[in-house]
């Protein structure tokens, strides 16, 4: 499989819920799609240095409104399981168990307000957007209309922004290690232990990482760079 830098694009019809913890990365993506369809996530069509995809983090294009959105949840056994929960008891939060299951929790989301998201990736750029193409929605609450997508593009480009950005910023969570082995500057990245790699809610996957700062990226940056690959050819 010749590997090819790309850019892949979801045009919106819904504001997208992404939470401060998480980075939906492309790889992510592709192992939800794979795995919502009953497919082996276990190789992605994406380069791999190590255990780590050439998959960047979702960036939202333009200067997105942020609103925060929120939902009532019944409260379910799952969260019993919670330490912080103390049933039946007058300190802690308190939980009553013979309320169950009519007890309820409010939950608050933040919510940008913004037409597309990009990813960069390099790999098999027809393959990548074919498994992606198949979700319907993107982050969390998309069950519920949020981060609708319309349609998603693909564009080939001439380099590798997966891993670092234009502005020399890290793209996705990266081990610091491979930071070093690649000549990644981390000077300004947050630094935290984060999942790297699918399955990310495996906390058995996290390592100290450098991290995103942006989750942003004008425009005419993403024209520019989809221009001079076309002008390139």
């Amino acid at each position: 499989m010749e590997q090819k830098p790309f850019l892949i694009q979801a045009f919106l019809e819904s504001p997208v819920i992404i939470s401060p913890e998480a980075y939906l990365t492309l790889d992510s993506l592709l192992s939800a799609s794979c795995q919502l369809n009953g497919d082996d996530d276990s190789s992605l069509p994406l380069k791999k240095t190590h255990d780590v995809y050439h998959a960047s983090a979702g960036i939202l294009v333009g200067n997105p409104v942020l609103s925060e959105i929120t939902f009532i949840s019944r409260m379910t056994t799952k969260d019993y399981g919670d330490k912080r929960i103390i049933p039946n008891k007058k300190k802690g939060l308190v939980v009553s168990l013979v309320a169950f299951p009519y007890k309820a929790r409010l939950d608050a989301y933040p919510a940008h307000h913004v037409q597309s998201v990009v990813w960069f990736g390099v790999g098999d750029p027809i393959k990548t957007l074919e498994i992606i193409s198949r979700l319907t929605g993107i982050g969390k609450r998309h069950n519920s209309g949020f981060g609708q997508v319309r349609e998603f593009s693909l564009t080939e480009i001439n380099h590798d922004y997966s891993f670092k950005l234009p502005n020399n910023t890290v793209a996705r969570p990266i081990p610091l290690p491979l930071c070093l082995e690649m000549g990644i500057d981390t000077a300004t990245s947050l630094v935290d232990m984060v999942t790297y790699r699918p399955n990310y809610y495996d906390f058995d996957n996290a390592k100290m990482c450098a991290i995103p700062t942006i989750r942003q990226i004008p425009e005419a940056l993403v024209s520019q760079i989809t221009d001079s690959h076309k002008e390139a050819s």
